[in-house]
């Protein structure tokens, strides 16, 4: 549980006073410090405005497989963490539970259907920044925490009802669309071309915008992304790449991404895969170019 599974609790434990009596039943995954923090005191959630929230989950654990089966897992991991959450997982899911991906990705939904073929996966994206400061403390800090989700492509009969009520009573802005593609990809074709440029060059948005040459890459790796993404069949507005590009100006001056945070710690996990090496596998399966990608992807993992 990090910064998006910190945003979740906190508001599905808020939840429960509109709830029937009993009818929610709370599990964090933890490890380490976490385990113990969360389990002896509880988490603690900063708000934007500096307000401090405790609460307490049900249940905290380390082991996946000692559930019983669940209804709802909200899967909240880095990419590069997926493949073993999914493992770890796949024992507690039943046909009718229901999967929530949290992450950044537009091939997430594939990604789970090669390791979990039970349930109900439901594409989804969340709009928010949150981070797990310390051990029990997660700190939002900006975004409105708004989700965006839709059908199963193998279960469109999928009843959304309880679902959008359980959001609405947790405070969750919640949209339920019955094709959420475009939504996740206008958010990769962001975050995805912010987040390969931010890690190649060190730069923040700021320092981007300011300069020629990094927002021209910037905005060639945009377009590479709406292409493939028009190949697949999704349908973007032609004035995406530059208002996505200008949607940084939104953004304090000194932001950079977690992408870009983690690759400048020598030996640690990144999600260069679910990023650049992602844009080269789709462009090369559809035939579509992507040099701006492939030379920004190629100096990150010189680096």
């Amino acid at each position: 549980m990090g910064g998006i599974g910190g945003y979740m609790t906190v508001r599905f434990v808020s939840a429960k006073s509109a709830e029937p009596k009993d009818s929610l039943f709370i599990t964090c995954i933890a490890r380490g410090e976490s385990l113990k923090v969360l389990g002896e005191k509880g988490l603690c959630f900063r708000s934007p405005d500096g307000q401090e929230d405790l609460c307490r989950p049900d249940l905290v654990t380390d082991n996946p497989t000692s559930l019983p089966e669940q209804d709802l897992i909200i899967l909240g991991v880095k990419g590069y963490d997926l493949a073993a959450a999914c493992s770890a997982i796949s024992s507690i899911v039943t046909p009718k539970t229901v999967i929530m991906p949290l992450l950044n990705g537009v091939d997430i939904y594939e990604r789970i259907r090669a390791s979990i073929s039970s349930g109900i996966v439901l594409p989804a994206c969340i709009y928010i920044s949150a981070l797990r400061q310390e051990p029990g403390l997660v700190v939002h800090v900006g975004g409105k925490g708004n989700i965006i989700s839709g059908n199963d492509p193998r279960h469109k009969e999928f009843d959304s009802a309880p679902l959008i009520s359980l959001m609405a009573n947790a405070g969750i802005p919640f949209e339920w669309q019955s094709d959420p593609s475009p939504a996740l990809w206008k958010k990769y074709l962001f975050i995805a071309s912010y987040g390969i440029v931010t890690a190649m060059s060190g730069k923040s948005f700021g320092q981007i915008l300011e300069s020629p040459e990094l927002s021209a890459a910037t905005q060639s790796i945009m377009k590479e992304i709406y292409n493939i993404a028009a190949a697949k069949g999704v349908e973007l507005p032609d004035s995406i790449v530059m208002s996505s590009f200008e949607n940084a100006r939104n953004f304090p001056y000194e932001t950079t991404t977690s992408f870009a945070r983690d690759v400048q710690v020598p030996g640690k996990p990144n999600e260069s895969d679910i990023f650049g090496a992602t844009i080269l596998r789709m462009g090369e399966e559809l035939g579509i170019p992507t040099p701006a990608a492939k030379a920004a992807h190629g100096a990150i993992v010189q680096n």
